[in-house]
Parts: structure tokens; sequence; C-alpha cells
């Protein structure tokens, strides 16, 4: 065994030691913070060109791995990006979804008829549709207030 041959496989056995996999973990966070924006747009760019691949992919990815997937699905980080990125397939635009998902998680009750929610189905974050631009959030409604359309004309209150 030669001298390249040791050296690839102490670099691999330090790879894989708890104090390798630390250090590269802490390293490779320094770079994707420092390189953020390029990520992002190279990410965007492969998943243009590859996404028949990725769908196929996560199909079969959630198929091999239902307890994973149920697991996942459990976090609060993944019920809340799944809850804000429903908003913005519904078309609710706003600057802070931090922010509004907090306030959101937070009420209680209904900002027209003031009863309260009766389970989480029934609290609805309300927009108006016209606007399209900016933000565009009147209020956490009811289920029976979101459609009535009762603040049809309202300004945004967010």
């Amino acid at each position: 065994m030669d001298k390249k041959e040791r050296n690839r496989i102490a670099c691999k056995k330090y790879r894989e030691s708890a104090k390798g996999k630390a250090k590269m973990k802490e390293y490779n966070k320094k770079v994707y913070n420092e390189n953020k924006e390029l990520s992002s747009i190279r990410y965007k760019k492969w998943y243009e060109e590859n996404k028949e691949y990725k769908i196929e992919y996560t199909k079969q990815w959630n198929k091999d791995n239902p307890q994973k997937l149920k697991k996942r699905q459990q976090t609060d980080t993944y019920k809340k990006q799944h809850c804000i990125n429903g908003w913005k397939y519904q078309g609710i635009i706003h600057d802070d979804w931090e922010n509004i998902y907090n306030i959101y998680m937070d009420t209680n009750n209904c900002d027209y008829c003031k009863k309260q929610f009766k389970n989480t189905l029934d609290r609805n974050l309300d927009h108006n549709h016209n606007i399209t631009e900016s933000n565009n959030i009147r209020g956490i409604l009811c289920r029976v207030c979101n459609t009535r359309d009762v603040l049809a004309d309202s300004p945004t209150i967010f």
C-alpha cells in the first residue's frame, strides 16, 4: 500500500469518526451560510433541469420510508412549513411569515364574530384576492365568516 492510499484511508476514517463528522458539519454549515444565495440559485437551476427525476425520487423515498416520513411530518418545523407553503399556494402574500404563523397559532377567536374556534380546521387566514403585489392578509376568521366573505371590502389588517 502506497502513501496516497494510506492517506485516503486515514481521511475516510477521520470523516467517519464523531469528531470528524462534527467538524465537517460545522464547516459545511459555514460554507452554506456564506454562499446561501448562490446555493439557492444552483439548486433551483438543478431542480428545473431534473424536475421529473426529483419528483420520482421523492415519491419512491416516501414509499420506501413510511416510518421516517411519518416521523418527519410530526415535527413542528414540518407542520409550520407545510402551513406556510399552503398559504403561498393560495395566493396569500406577506413579508414576515414567521410572525404571521405565530399570530395565527396564538389566535383562539375569530377576528370578525369573536367566537372561539371549534378546532384547528375552523381557523382560516383570510386574504384580499384583489391585491397581488403586497401584503393581502385581512384577518384570522372562523370557517363560517370566511365563507360568508364578510370582509370583502375590508382593508388588510396585517
